[in-house]
Formats: C-alpha cells, structure tokens, sequence
C-alpha cells in the first residue's frame, strides 16, 4: 500500500465528508470506519475480501477466525499489506492504531488524537491508551 500524494486532503476530505455518519455494527464499526480511511488515502482496502460481519456477534466470530484478537487481527491485515509499526510517541496523522478501553477499538490517528465511529458521528476516543500504531509507505 501507497499513500497518494495527496493523501492529506484525502484523509481530511474523508472525515468532514463522514463527520455526522453514525456507529453501525458491519456497516460503519471501528474496523469499517478505519478501512475506509485508509481506502481513501491509498485506493487500497486493509480489510481483507472474505471478512464480512453484519452485528457485533458476528465481527467477534471473524476476528476470532481471523486473528483471535482484534490487535492480532490488525497485525496480520498490515503484515499482508506492509504496513509499518510505529510506537505510540511517533504517531503522525493517518496513521492506524489499536487503543484499550473496555475492549480494544481501532480508529485513525489524525495528528493529535484518535478519531473513530461513534453514536454521534466521528468523534475523538476518549480514555482510550494507544496500544500499537501502524503507518502506510512509511
């Protein structure tokens, strides 16, 4: 996977364009939100095809046959796709990350916080520790 050149404008294009779209299990979920960010910045998916859930059993019954858990889930998708790992205190905007809160979520990093789905539209993840980052071409 590649960024665009024009990645930048691509990722902020993304998230004031889905700004008021709402959490939806399957159609706009973490790992949704989070794919389509990253389709918008590269043109690539890091979701791979096969993997389709509609409610939040059925995205843990995939994550558990895909990867087990969500973090290792992700890290295999990016292995696939090369992405790098980045530590938490290099984080740059665009970048991927896994963060805890009652459960691991995943949501983009857009240069100072981590940004995800909510009930409301795309919002700031609060109380959240940044477990792993990943980064397209970096």
């Amino acid at each position: 996977m590649i960024k665009k050149s024009n990645w930048q404008s691509k990722f902020d294009d993304f998230v004031y364009t889905n700004m008021d779209k709402k959490f939806m299990w399957g159609k706009w979920d973490c790992c949704i939100f989070s794919d389509a960010c990253i389709k918008a910045m590269t043109g690539q998916s890091l979701i791979p095809k096969q993997l389709h859930w509609v409610d939040k059993e059925s995205a843990l019954e995939t994550i558990r046959d895909y990867g087990n858990t969500l973090v290792n889930s992700i890290r295999k998708a990016c292995k696939e796709k090369n992405l790098v790992k980045i530590h938490p205190s290099f984080l740059q905007k665009g970048d991927l990350v896994i963060i805890q809160q009652e459960t691991q979520v995943c949501g983009m990093y857009d240069g100072s916080k981590t940004i995800g789905p909510s009930a409301d539209g795309i919002s700031a993840i609060s109380g959240n520790k940044i477990i792993e980052g990943w980064r397209v071409n970096a």
